[in-house]
Parts: structure tokens; C-alpha cells; sequence
């Protein structure tokens, strides 16, 4: 009796499973409903923030680690997108590290993606207080879902830090490096339903369904550029003089103004209608 008890008493204690979360668009149908944020580490913060300025975006907060150096910084775009800036170091360089969207209702779409063969864990509440899918997508590359919250930092900050000089309001795609962009591609069109857009200049383009201004294109890791951000403007003309006025160097392609950041990646503007 008594090792019995003593076993009993040695036994890990049961855990208990956290409840899950639940959205405040709970009521509303599930779906994807534009790019959220893209992620990205640099090799010099403050160069890419003043740079990021220059184009006359603001920086509405930081995370912070536990010495006070700065761990991410937000670039806002507009009141639900924003380009996260990582801060490298000797054993991380400068690198593209994600794309997010978000979602209307995600835990109603968690479901969904899993049976399309997604395997990821539980959606959560992330550290800046909105609700958080993330996995690990073909080539291991992360891939992440989130939904505002209210009193979340990104949701505190609606209508405010939109600055009237920002080059352009609104951010449409981004074209990532894969080994294989064309498996890339099948992997969002078959586990998250994704739209085929075609092949322009050598990136294999999706989108998430019902969505025309939204899209995650994939193109040869050895192409000069890592990656390529897409905004878009109402004259292409009138933005390349707007840079130029900046001190930006920029170039014009097939009707697109061309510029990169202090770490080489690709910042497009286009006032088509893509």
C-alpha cells in the first residue's frame, strides 16, 4: 500500500489543456482578408527605420527585450499593415523571415486548413494582444495568421500614425525566394485555398481567395533580390519624382517604380491594377 502511495505521489500531475480562444468576429464567416504585416531581419535598424521614415512611415512601437534593446520594430502602413523589422546580429543575417495575412474569425478557418493537411498548433493570443496561427510551411518557411483584437497595440493604434506624406497607402503582394516556387504555390492553393495569379517576370503568383489585392508570390532563390515588396500608387510617374526628390535612387520598369532598402530588397510601386 504504502509504494503505491508513493507512486501515486511521484506521478506528474495532469495538465490541464488551455481553453481555446475565442474571436471577437466569432459570428462572422471565416476568411482571409488581406496581408497583415512582412517580416523581415536587417542588418542595421536604424538605417532601415530612416529609410522606412523617409518613405513617411511611422514606427508606432517597439517590443523590447529584457535589456531594453529594441526586438522588432512595426513600420505601419496603413491601420492593418505593417513591415516587422528584426535587428541581426553576427549569427543571424539579414534575411526575408515571413509573411502574415489576416483573418476574419481565424479559429473558425483553423479548422479548415488542418483537414487541408496543415499541421499546426493551436491558434493563440500573441504577445501584442491579437489573436496568432503559426506553422511551418514548405521549405520550413513560417507562415503566420492573425486577427486583430480590440486593445491589442495594432488595434490601439487604428486611425492614428498614418502620416498624409506616405509614399503609398497600401501594400499588395510580396514575391518570396523558394527553392521551388511552383510546389510553393501548389502548397497555398491546396491546403489554404488559394487562387492561381499567374507567372510575371519569373514569380509563380497566388492570392487568397476572393481577394484582388493580395498577393504571395514565389520566385527562384537565386534571383538578385531575396524578396520584393509590392505597393501600390496612383501614378507611377508622379512617385518616381517623389523619390528622386527624397534622394532615393529609383528606377522606372515596364511602368513600375523600382527602389531597394539598405539590405537589397526589392520595393515596387505600381499604379496598375494588378
Amino acid at each position: 500500500m504504502l509504494a503505491s502511495a508513493t507512486v501515486l505521489a511521484q506521478a506528474p500531475l495532469a495538465q490541464t489543456p488551455p481553453a481555446p480562444v475565442v474571436s471577437t468576429n466569432a459570428a462572422l464567416p471565416p476568411k482571409l482578408t488581406g496581408i497583415a504585416h512582412v517580416a523581415i531581419r536587417v542588418a542595421n535598424l536604424d538605417a532601415s527605420r530612416a529609410f522606412y521614415a523617409k518613405l513617411g512611415y511611422a514606427q508606432p512601437f517597439t517590443l523590447t527585450g529584457k535589456n531594453g534593446e529594441v526586438t522588432e520594430a512595426f513600420i505601419k502602413i496603413d491601420d492593418r499593415q505593417y513591415i516587422e523589422l528584426y535587428p541581426g546580429d553576427a549569427a543571424h543575417a539579414p534575411a526575408f523571415l515571413h509573411v502574415c495575412f489576416e483573418a476574419q474569425n481565424l479559429p473558425g478557418l483553423y479548422p479548415t486548413y488542418t483537414a487541408n493537411g496543415i499541421v499546426a498548433p493551436p491558434v493563440k493570443k500573441a504577445g501584442a494582444g491579437n489573436l496568432l496561427m503559426a506553422w511551418k510551411g514548405p521549405e520550413d518557411q513560417t507562415e503566420e495568421i492573425t486577427e486583430y483584437q480590440p486593445g491589442s497595440r495594432h488595434s490601439n493604434d487604428f486611425g492614428k500614425d498614418l502620416g498624409a506624406d506616405r509614399v503609398s497607402t497600401h501594400m499588395v503582394g510580396a514575391v518570396v525566394p523558394m527553392q521551388d516556387p511552383k510546389a510553393a504555390a501548389q502548397y497555398f492553393m491546396q491546403r489554404m485555398n488559394f487562387t492561381n495569379s499567374g507567372t510575371r517576370e519569373g514569380a509563380v503568383l497566388t492570392s487568397p481567395p476572393g481577394l484582388h489585392d493580395a498577393y504571395f508570390g514565389f520566385r527562384s532563390s537565386s534571383a538578385p533580390e531575396r524578396l520584393a515588396l509590392i505597393f501600390q500608387v496612383a501614378s507611377a510617374k508622379s512617385t518616381l519624382l517623389r523619390l528622386q526628390q527624397l534622394g532615393i535612387e529609383a528606377t522606372v520598369r515596364n511602368e513600375r517604380v523600382l527602389t531597394h532598402d539598405p539590405d537589397g530588397n526589392l520595393l515596387v510601386f505600381t499604379s496598375e491594377k494588378l
